[in-house]
């Protein structure tokens, strides 16, 4: 266990940015670390959040024993209800100042928005503490973290809008691309049509002329057909009149 000695609320404060579970502060009385009862209280949550002990010599509380360990739930019980009558009041206070339209809201603090980002990038690196941070934008811790979650809100609003508009993009590009592609189809569809009916007039008109060369060519067979007829015709005739040549030559000669 790591012992830290306290002796004023300065080396409390610095001690706080580096408190460990189970380290144990040690201080010579509670008026020297704190100068109100709700201090007091506020420091001991604190402590006890961060899993460390509390020793103070004057008062003989020691969150280590069991007498003093109740020292820590008595403290939170306490905060506890010190918030909630702040709260209540508080409450009160703006329901009050609503019935008599004064109620505007809490103004916000202002901050330089580029030192704030600086200083935060600086702390969430760990290269200050978060006192340091506080110290540097003149803030309380209230204001300090609630600005924190603020600024990682806005980054997460301003990343689901980006987001959706990605989203949108990609969207409207896929619908733009079926829509291109449905086209694309529909003029390969047409071109496709038009050369079938090309292929197919291309075929008529090739089934057209063998046709006529079909009549052709059975004209031109009919044609040498019937001459070879004529020409066995006049062979025969030929034959037949040299055989009458013949038969009236013997007839002569025998005459």
């Amino acid at each position: 266990m790591n012992v830290i000695d306290c002796a004023d609320r300065a080396a409390l404060a610095a001690a706080m940015d580096t408190l460990q579970p189970g380290d144990c502060v040690r201080v010579e009385s509670f008026s020297a670390v704190a100068s109100s009862a709700a201090e007091l209280i506020a420091l001991a949550v604190a402590i006890s959040a961060k899993g460390a002990e509390l020793v103070s010599a004057a008062e003989g509380i020691d969150t280590r024993s069991g007498s003093g360990a109740l020292l820590f739930p008595l403290c939170r019980a306490l905060a506890g209800l010190d918030d909630a009558a702040r709260r209540e009041r508080q409450r009160s206070g703006i329901e009050r100042a609503r019935e008599e339209g004064k109620y505007k809201g809490r103004k916000p603090i202002a901050v330089d928005e580029g030192l704030f980002d600086s200083v935060v990038e600086l702390w969430q690196s760990g290269q200050i503490s978060a006192r340091q941070a506080m110290a540097r934008l003149d803030l309380k811790p209230n204001t300090f973290y609630r600005r924190i979650k603020e600024r990682e809100e806005s980054k997460m609003k301003d990343y689901k809008e980006a987001e959706r508009a990605i989203r949108s993009e990609i969207k409207e590009a896929a619908k733009q691309s079926r829509k291109d592609l449905d086209e694309l189809k529909k003029q390969v569809k047409a071109e496709a049509k038009e050369v079938k009916k090309a292929a197919d007039e291309v075929k008529k008109a090739a089934d057209e002329k063998l046709s006529v060369h079909e009549v052709e060519r059975e004209r031109r067979i009919d044609r040498i057909r019937a001459e070879a007829e004529r020409h066995d015709e006049l062979k025969q005739m030929k034959k037949d009149v040299e055989a009458e040549a013949r038969e009236l030559k013997k007839l002569l000669e025998d005459g």
